[in-house]
This record gives C-alpha cells, sequence and structure tokens, in this order.
C-alpha cells in the first residue's frame, strides 16, 4: 500500500510539476542576468529557461542519489550486511541515469542560450562530467556476483566517489566558471515551480528506488533457487 501511495504521489506531483513548466507559468519576465564576461548572449532565450525547473531538479536528485551511496556504503563496511550494499548499488544505479539528464538538459539550455552544446572551459560543466565518469565506474564494479570482496571494494569506492559531489556542486564557486547562473538575481515567480520539480523528481527517486530493491530481492531469490538446484543431492 505504502509502495502504491509513493507511486500515485510521484506521478501526481510530476504532472503538476509539468503543468507548471509549460502551461500554468509564463517564461521569466525578467531573467537573471549571467553575470560579467565571457558569458555574453546569455538569457537571449526566455522560452528556454523552462528547462530550469527540470535541469535542477535532477540535478540535486543525482546528489541525493550519490549521498544515499555514500551512507549505504559506510554502513555496509560496519554491519556486513548485503542489504546495504544492494541499497548502495541502487541508488548509484539510478545516480547515473539521473546526473546522465541533467548534463543532457543542461547542454540543451547552453545552446540555446549560448549558441554550443558543451564547453570543456565550463568548470561546473567538467566537473559534473567528471562525477558522472566516477560514478559509471562504481556501478560498473557491480558485476552481479555478489561475492564479499566485490561488495567492500565497491563500498570503499562509494566513499571515496562521494568527494566528487561537493567538487560538482561548488566547482562554480572555486573553478574559473563559464556555467550559467541564476546569480545575483532569480525570477521569484519560477520559485514554486522550481520547488515542485524538486519534490516530483525526490519522490520519483524513492519510487524508482523501491521498484529497484524489489528486483534485486527477487535476483537474490533466484541465485538462491538455482544454487540449491546446482547441489548434488
Amino acid at each position: 500500500m505504502g509502495w502504491a501511495l509513493l507511486a500515485a504521489t510521484a506521478a501526481t506531483t510530476l504532472l503538476l510539476a509539468y503543468l507548471l513548466v509549460f502551461y500554468l507559468s509564463e517564461p521569466a519576465s525578467a531573467p537573471p542576468a549571467c553575470g560579467p564576461p565571457p558569458l555574453p548572449g546569455c538569457w537571449n532565450a526566455p522560452d528556454a529557461f523552462r528547462i530550469f525547473p527540470i535541469h535542477v531538479p535532477l540535478a540535486w536528485t543525482a546528489y541525493l542519489s550519490f549521498g544515499i551511496v555514500f551512507a549505504a556504503s559506510v554502513a555496509y563496511l560496519k554491519s556486513r550486511n548485503p542489504r546495504w550494499d544492494a541499497l548502495a548499488a541502487a541508488s548509484g544505479e539510478i545516480g547515473v541515469v539521473l546526473v546522465t539528464l541533467a548534463l543532457v538538459t543542461g547542454s540543451i539550455w547552453n545552446k540555446a542560450e549560448l549558441g554550443v552544446y558543451w564547453r570543456w572551459e565550463d568548470g561546473r560543466l567538467f566537473a559534473t562530467f567528471i562525477l558522472w565518469t566516477i560514478y559509471i565506474a562504481y556501478v560498473a564494479l557491480h558485476t552481479g556476483n555478489r561475492a564479499p570482496q566485490e561488495a567492500r571494494l565497491a563500498a570503499v569506492f562509494g566513499i571515496l566517489a562521494f568527494a566528487a559531489v561537493p567538487i560538482s556542486y561548488f566547482s562554480q564557486t572555486f573553478l574559473t566558471s563559464l556555467h550559467i547562473s541564476i546569480r545575483p538575481s532569480f525570477p521569484p515567480e519560477t520559485w514554486p515551480t522550481l520547488f515542485v520539480g524538486v519534490v516530483a523528481f525526490t519522490l520519483l527517486y524513492f519510487h524508482v528506488l523501491l521498484w529497484r530493491l524489489r528486483i534485486d530481492a527477487l535476483e537474490v531469490r533466484l541465485l538462491r533457487v538455482k544454487d540449491s538446484m546446482e547441489e548434488p543431492a
């Protein structure tokens, strides 16, 4: 019952976010300035600002998923309970999908505003790309054999990998960045839409996480049945 309620709530909130972004709100009437050069031409496409309430929640939920990877990895090393390893692996898989979508939506927005999809000189974009590659490697560590040695290695990697999250988030502050910024002013009329988007994608994340853990539990049961059938009579 709780799983179905979460699914219904996530679907309803996502629908509300979609309506707010595309139908119930106008493009920002006074979009925030991008800041000093080298950011020419920013906010020349106000309609492209509609992607912002999608791009930001995707990035936030990706950070959240990697935070859960970190916490679950610490818990696994302390307890050696395979459920923590399963939680970390599932959250890592979802996080990779979310950060991929964040990179794609950010590139689309960047093309509309600055005329190019990708710029390596963008500090945050580069840091997020590194974050993406690190967690792809983390997901690759879980080959499916569920050996304790593999789980320990993945847990250590998951803990160390989390250092890339604050680097990605704060990269616009301490790295030379051409990333489109919402500072110093942000259109106040877009805050409700952004908030709904964050809530919607967070609920969607937890829904998919529970779904993935259910699949993992079924995989474990199948492996046990397979092992019992292969045992000599």
